[in-house]
C-alpha cells in the first residue's frame, strides 16, 4: 500500500482515535533499560552545546532519552536551545542521516512557503480571494465558493464540507485522479471563518494556489527558499496524481533538519545571520485565529494558527507542527526551546502520540 492512503493527520473531532485526549500511556512500553547516549556529534552547519552551558538538566534530559527507549514506535528524539542542538538519539535502527516521515508537519511548512510567496510579492496577501487562482482551471466548482480567502484554507476555517474522522475519508481524497477538483466539487456547508474543521485538501490547495502563482511546485519553492539556506540536500516530497507535491502530507526529512526549522520558526524566521522568512509571517501564524479547548498528553491546545497548533504550558506558550502517529516538532519561544519527536507512523501502537507528549511534558520540560 502507498505511503500516502494511510491517515496521516490528526483530528479536532477525533483526537481519542488518533492517539487521545487522556493521560493513560499503559499500552506503550516505556521502561528504561539503558542509558542512552543523546550527545549530539559535531556538525559544520549546526552549532553543537551541552545542556549544562543552555542551562537544563542533563540528568532530567537522560531520563528523557532514556524512556524513549521504552517507546516502541520511537525513531528520533532532538532537544534544541538557544539555537544549539543540545541533545538527540536515534531508536529502532533509525540513524542520524534517515529520513524520517513528517506527515501533517508538512502542513507547518507549506504555511511558511505561503508567508514566503507573499513576501516575494507572487501572492497579494492571505485575503486575496481563492477563485483568482482556481478559476483558469475549476471555475464550474466555485459558485458557492466566491468568499473562500487563502486566510480559510490556513486556519482550516474554508466552510467546505470534509470529514477525515476515518482514514477512508483521506485516503479517498489523496488517491483521487485530481485531488483539488476532489475538495471543490465538494459542497460548502458553512460560513467561511466561522467553523473550524481539519482538512488536509484544502492544505492541498495551497501548494495548488502557491505553483499558479510562482510557476514552481511546492517542493521547488520550498528548496530554493527554505532548504537551500538551511543546507537541507536530503529529502522526498510526494507528488499526488494531478503533479502537485501533497500539501498536507508526504514530506520526509533527517530529524536535525527538521530541527533546523523548528528553530528558524522559534526565532521568527531567522536562521543563524539570515532572515529567511519575514518575522511578521511567522508571528502572524502563530496568533490563535481558531479558539480549542482541548488537551492532549497533559498539555492544553488552546488554539490553531496557520497550520499549526497553539498551546500553554507553565512554561510559557508553545506551536506545535503536528503529524499523525506522533511526528511533533514543538517551539516555546519564551524558553528558547525547540523539540522535535518523531515516531514510526504506520506501528499502529495504542496511545502511541499521547506517550510521546506525556514524555516531553513529563521530562524534557521540567529539565528547563
Amino acid at each position: 500500500m502507498p505511503v500516502r492512503l494511510f491517515l496521516n493527520v490528526m483530528l479536532w473531532a477525533c483526537l481519542s482515535a488518533c492517539g487521545g485526549s487522556g493521560d493513560s500511556d499503559s499500552t506503550v512500553n516505556s521502561t528504561p533499560v539503558i542509558d542512552v547516549n543523546w550527545q549530539p556529534a559535531a556538525a559544520s552547519d549546526w552549532p553543537i552545546s551541552t545542556a549544562a552551558a543552555e542551562a537544563m538538566d542533563g540528568a532530567a534530559l537522560q531520563q528523557a532519552f532514556n524512556r524513549a527507549a521504552g517507546l516502541s514506535p520511537m525513531h528520533a528524539l532532538l532537544v534544541v536551545r538557544n539555537g544549539k542542538l543540545i541533545g538527540e538519539a536515534y531508536y529502532h535502527d533509525q540513524q542520524r542521516d534517515s529520513l524520517q516521515h513528517l506527515r501533517s508537519v508538512t502542513k507547518t511548512i507549506t504555511m511558511l512557503m505561503i508567508g514566503k510567496a507573499i513576501e516575494l510579492g507572487a501572492i497579494s496577501s492571505v485575503h486575496q480571494p481563492i477563485a483568482e487562482f482556481t478559476t483558469e482551471d475549476y471555475s464550474a466548482l466555485l459558485s458557492d465558493k466566491a468568499d473562500i480567502t487563502i486566510a480559510h484554507l490556513l486556519d482550516m476555517s474554508s466552510g467546505i464540507e470534509w470529514d477525515e474522522s476515518t482514514a477512508q475519508g483521506y485516503n479517498d481524497w489523496v488517491s483521487a485522479s485530481d485531488p483539488v477538483e476532489y475538495v471543490l466539487q465538494r459542497p460548502l456547508v458553512s460560513a467561511p471563518s466561522s467553523q473550524f474543521n481539519y482538512n488536509s485538501g484544502t492544505s492541498h490547495l495551497l501548494s495548488y494556489i502557491l505553483t499558479k502563482a510562482t510557476g514552481l511546485s511546492l517542493a521547488e519553492f520550498t528548496k530554493l527558499h527554505l532548504f537551500t539556506p538551511l543546507g537541507i540536500n536530503e529529502f522526498n516530497w510526494e507528488t499526488l496524481d494531478n503533479g502537485l507535491s501533497n500539501g498536507a502530507a508526504g514530506l520526509t526529512l533527517r530529524a536535525r533538519d527538521l530541527a533546523k526549522i523548528g528553530v528558524l520558526l522559534q526565532q521568527q524566521g531567522r536562521w543563524q545571520s539570515q532572515q529567511v522568512i519575514a518575522a511578521s509571517w511567522v508571528l502572524q501564524a502563530a496568533a490563535v485565529s481558531q479558539p480549542l479547548n482541548q488537551p492532549l498528553g497533559g498539555l492544553e491546545l488552546h488554539g490553531y494558527g496557520q497550520q499549526w497548533w497553539l498551546g500553554s504550558t507553565s512554561a510559557g506558550d508553545f506551536q506545535l507542527g503536528w503529524g499523525f502517529g506522533g511526528q511533533f516538532v514543538l517551539t516555546m519561544p519564551e524558553q528558547n526551546l525547540t523539540i522535535v519527536l518523531l515516531q514510526n507512523f504506520q506501528a499502529g501502537v495504542p496511545g502511541q502520540t499521547n506517550a510521546a507528549m506525556q514524555l516531553i511534558r513529563q521530562h524534557i520540560l521540567p529539565a528547563l
